[in-house]
C-alpha cells in the first residue's frame, strides 16, 4: 500500500467541519476569557475606557497605559506560550507514543530553561535572539538524552522508560541550573528563580512576535504532517509497513517541537503541565485524529494559560504568583488521573 492511500484511507469526510466548528467554539471562548483578563486586575478598567482607548487612540490616561503596556502583552504572551507548549505536547505524546509524554515531564522545558540559564548567567547574552538560540539547543539536547535512553531501554516498558529517563534527563538539567545560579549574583538570581517558576511579567511586543512567529511555522509545519503524526502514533512497525519514512518524520517533528519549546521557554521560563492538560482535554472530548487534535489543543492551551495568569495575578493580590504555580496545582492531579489510567 502506497503512504498516499493510506494516509487517504484515514480520512473521514467530517474532518473539516468537525475542526473548523470545534475551533470556532474555543476562539470565542478564548476571545471572551481574553476580554475579562484585559478588563479585570488590581485597577479594574471599564469597558467604555477600553473602546475609546482603541477607537479615540486615548494613550495618555491610566486605563490605556494598563491595557496596552501590561495587560495586553501578558495575555498575547500567554496565548503564544500556551499554544506552543500545547503543540509540543501533542507532538511527543504522538512520537514518542506515550500518552503522559508533556515538554515539563519528559525534561525537554528543563532543559529549554538550563539552555536559557547558561545564556542569561555565565555569557551574559541577554539578548532575546542568543537566549532563544541557546534554549533550543538545551531542548534539542534534552529530546536526544532522553530519546536515547528510551532506545538503549527498548526491551521495557515503552511508557515506564520514557518518564523514567524523562526524570533523569530533567533532574540533571535542574542539577546544572542550581549549580548554575549558586554562583549568580543576587541580583540576577532573583530574576532567574522567579523566571523558572513562570513569569508574564516581562511580557513586551518583541517577544510576542519573535516566539509567535516561531510558534505559528512550527505549528503549520506539524499540521501539514497531521497524517502522518495519526501513523507514527500506532508504531514504528506499522508505520513503516504503511509506507511511511519512520525515522525522517520523527526526526522532522521532534525538531520542531524542541524548537517551538525553546523559544516559549525563552520568553516566559519553563512552564509545566501545559502540554499534558490542553491535549488530554482535547483528546478526551474530540478523540485522537491529530487533524482534529493539534487545532484545538493550540487554541485550549492559549486558553488555558490565559485563565491561570489571570487567576495569578489576582487570587493573591497584592502579591502576584508566578503563573507555573497555578498551571502545576491544576495540572498535577491531572498527571496523576493519566498515570493511573495508563498503569497497565
Amino acid at each position: 500500500m502506497s503512504t498516499d492511500t493510506a494516509l487517504c484511507s484515514m480520512t473521514q469526510p467530517n474532518t473539516l467541519k468537525k475542526t473548523v466548528t470545534i475551533s470556532a467554539i474555543l476562539t470565542g471562548s478564548l476571545v471572551i476569557v481574553s476580554l475579562i483578563s484585559l478588563l479585570e486586575g488590581t485597577t479594574s478598567v471599564g469597558f467604555s475606557d477600553l473602546l475609546s482607548s482603541i477607537f479615540h487612540k486615548i494613550d495618555s490616561n491610566q486605563g490605556s497605559t494598563i491595557i496596552f503596556s501590561y495587560r495586553l502583552p501578558r495575555i498575547l504572551l500567554a496565548c503564544v506560550v500556551g499554544a506552543g507548549l500545547a503543540c509540543s505536547g501533542v507532538v511527543f505524546q504522538g512520537v514518542l507514543r506515550n500518552p503522559l509524554a508533556d515538554p515539563y515531564i519528559i525534561g525537554i522545558a528543563a532543559g529549554g530553561a538550563l539552555g536559557a540559564v547558561v545564556s542569561i548567567s555565565l555569557f551574559k547574552w541577554n539578548g532575546l535572539f542568543s537566549t532563544s538560540i541557546a534554549s533550543f539547543v538545551g531542548s534539542l539536547v534534552a529530546v536526544g538524552l532522553v530519546y536515547g535512553l528510551t532506545v538503549l531501554r527498548k526491551n521495557s516498558s515503552y511508557i515506564n522508560t520514557v518518564i523514567l529517563a524523562g526524570i533523569i534527563v530533567g533532574s540533571m538539567m535542574n542539577s546544572m541550573m542550581l549549580l548554575i545560579m549558586s554562583v549568580t549574583s543576587s541580583h540576577e538570581l532573583q530574576r532567574v528563580l522567579f523566571w523558572m517558576m513562570g513569569d508574564f511579567s516581562l511580557a513586551d511586543y518583541e517577544k510576542i512576535l519573535f516566539s509567535g512567529t516561531v510558534v505559528l511555522i512550527g505549528f503549520l509545519v506539524i499540521y501539514l504532517n497531521a497524517n502522518r503524526l495519526n501513523v507514527l502514533s500506532l508504531g514504528e512497525e506499522s508505520a513503516s509497513n504503511l509506507g511511511i519514512d519512520v525515522q525522517r518524520y520523527r526526526f522532522l517533528l521532534i525538531i520542531v517541537a524542541a524548537l517551538m519549546t525553546g523559544s516559549v521557554v525563552s520568553v516566559a521560563g519553563p512552564i509545566g503541565f501545559v502540554g499534558l492538560v490542553a491535549p488530554h482535554s482535547m483528546r478526551l472530548l474530540f478523540g485522537s485524529d491529530h487533524r482534529v487534535l493539534l487545532p484545538t489543543a493550540f487554541l485550549s492551551g492559549a486558553l488555558f494559560l490565559v485563565i491561570a495568569d489571570t487567576i495569578a495575578r489576582l487570587v493573591a493580590y497584592p502579591v502576584e504568583l508566578p503563573v507555573g504555580v497555578i498551571t502545576a496545582l491544576s495540572g498535577a492531579p491531572f498527571f496523576l488521573y493519566l498515570l493511573l489510567k495508563n498503569r497497565n
